[in-house]
């Protein structure tokens, strides 16, 4: 079944915000954990799970910032659109 340009730049921008959610979620969920395990599992306690867990999430925020907020569904494949 063929899809219409405009079908596939909706599907496209819809694709593109929903891995940029799932980005963020899974860079927030890092720094949390990465918090809490120091917090809690280690001897390292508050303040050094702390530290761990921004660093965790500048980590992150650089590596969205430098590229890995592109998508790559930028073209559409010539057999689905018509």
């Amino acid at each position: 079944m063929a899809m219409s340009r405009s079908e596939w730049e909706m599907h496209a921008s819809a694709y593109h915000r929903f891995m940029l959610g799932l980005k963020w979620v899974a860079i927030h969920l890092a720094a949390l954990i990465a918090f809490l395990t120091i917090w809690f599992a280690t001897t390292g306690g508050f303040w050094l799970g702390l530290i761990a867990g921004v660093v965790v999430f500048g980590v992150g925020v650089y590596a969205m910032n430098h590229g890995l907020a592109h998508s790559t569904e930028h073209h559409p494949p010539e057999h689905l659109v018509s």
